[in-house]
């Protein structure tokens, strides 16, 4: 496999990419925030007037819908001005290299635990919390098809 395209800045695809990881690390956070919904509807139905429960419905609100826009909101703010230059991404049977006009990156495969295949963009996963995006609209048709038996080759 030999893939090699250039690929633009965009700050929407990078959003997607945090949002991607952020869902994967929040697991614990939602099911944190249905408890507290519980218990907060618990201390309401007992006491309809006590500030406390809705302070603990509001917590429990706050875990299950804001913690992800704002763990994407913060991942946006800390990232390198580097990657706004956009980058070139080659693929091949032993290597995904992200070249940056200032930085680069290579991944060997073998380091790879799996690739999740997205309406958008594969993720090539290297741990559980780094991701690489592999955007498809900028893929032949050839390419993705190539890249697409490469993936499922791997994940066997």
């Amino acid at each position: 496999m030999q893939i090699s395209t250039s690929v633009p800045y965009d700050e929407q695809r990078l959003r997607r990419t945090l949002r991607f990881l952020a869902n994967r690390q929040m697991k614990p956070f939602r099911i944190l925030g249905v408890v507290v919904l519980v218990l907060g509807a618990a201390v309401l139905a007992l006491d309809p007037t006590s500030s406390a429960g809705y302070g603990i419905l509001a917590g429990g609100l706050v875990l299950l819908f804001a913690v992800v826009p704002i763990t994407v909101a913060s991942g946006m703010r800390m990232q390198s001005e580097v990657i706004k230059q956009g980058y070139h991404l080659s693929l091949t049977d032993e290597w995904a290299q992200i070249t940056y006009p200032l930085a680069e990156s290579r991944f060997r495969w073998q380091g790879l635990n799996r690739i999740v295949e997205t309406p958008e963009a594969w993720y090539a996963m290297f741990g559980k919390a780094q991701a690489l995006t592999i955007p498809k609209e900028l893929m032949t048709p050839e390419q993705r098809e190539e890249f697409a038996a490469f993936a499922a080759h791997l994940s066997k």
